[in-house]
């Protein structure tokens, strides 16, 4: 395997797909990589931004970091959600510019959707309708993103990548039942329902449907993504669990017996998620694990990693 010249930049490495980002680069021959976290660098600080990319100057960046909620987080935190992001992409991108990225991958999110769009979405449709409510200030913190890209490649001929990711899990991500995502947070239950032998308590009706993409495969997309395509591309396998599906999977990984309860008083979000994945499976893309599989493996990792994971 050739070696990479590249001087590659993860942002957000902290997080459950920067490291496995960071695995996959460094497997596929990229040796010269740097990963920040936001304990490194507060990319919300344009000075401290700025800084840090004309020291290293990148030709490759992969745009991960964000403030991230689950869809709870993000309707009781909708300014602080909306704020932070504009302003972390805002400072990452222009400051990837003017130090002379050659190639920029953005983190994008399907919340930037509307609901309703037709199924399955396409890139074509991004700029379709407003976002669901209950992720609104997010996703336009990213469809911004996205408006700065298109504008920065007119005006400057930055290439770009804008990737419209699904839910992604895995391990390192954060388990926070409260505000996280749906896996991290069901898998944190499952583990202490365990535990402690209680009852489960899950948010919705069970019958919304997600397109789960695990982090090793979404890296080994991302890594495609750089190096062969331009533009907006839907990140996601092209397959949809229900929530109850999922459920009932994480019951047998874990062993767990007792009772679940479905609390329908809490939102279900949007109830389908289905996208059209032909530019990402026109770059030969395929998941390497299938869902059960992949969950699987992060539960096993939450339990080894309980005392340290982020939560």
């Amino acid at each position: 395997m050739a070696e990479s010249e590249e001087r590659v930049l993860i942002t957000g490495a902290g997080g459950v797909i920067g490291h496995a980002l960071k695995r996959e680069l460094a497997d596929s021959g990229y040796s010269n990589v740097v990963a920040i976290t936001s304990s490194d660098v507060d990319l919300r600080d344009q000075n401290a931004t700025e800084k840090m990319f004309d020291e290293l100057r990148p030709t490759i960046v992969f745009h991960m970091a964000a403030r991230v909620y689950g869809i709870m987080g993000n309707m009781s935190n909708r300014g602080i959600a909306y704020l932070d992001n504009v302003r972390i992409n805002t400072n990452v991108v222009e400051a990837a510019r003017q130090t002379g990225c050659k190639k920029f991958v953005a983190m994008g999110s399907t919340a930037i959707y509307s609901d309703q769009v037709r199924l399955p979405m396409s890139e074509e449709e991004i700029w379709v309708g407003a976002p669901h409510h209950s992720e609104a200030p997010y996703a336009h913190s990213k469809r911004g993103m996205l408006a700065q890209l298109e504008a920065y490649k007119d005006q400057y001929g930055m290439d770009y990548a804008f990737c419209v990711s699904t839910n992604l899990f895995g391990p390192h991500d954060k388990f926070d039942e409260k505000f996280g995502h749906v896996i991290p947070s069901l898998v944190s239950k499952f583990y202490r329902a365990s535990v402690l032998g209680q009852p489960i308590s899950v948010w919705g009706s069970g019958k919304a449907e997600r397109d789960f993409l695990f982090s090793g495969d979404a890296a080994y997309a991302l890594r495609l993504i750089a190096e062969n395509h331009s533009g907006a591309i839907n990140l996601a396998t092209g397959q949809s669990h229900t929530i109850r599906h999922t459920v009932d999977t994480l019951c047998k990984i874990s062993g767990f017996s007792g009772s679940v309860e479905w609390d329908a008083t809490k939102p279900d979000g949007q109830k389908l998620r289905a996208y059209d994945i032909s530019r990402l499976t026109a770059l030969g893309f395929k998941p390497r694990l299938s869902f059960d599989e992949a969950l699987a493996i992060t539960y096993d990792w939450y339990c080894k990693n309980v005392a340290s994971a982020r939560k």
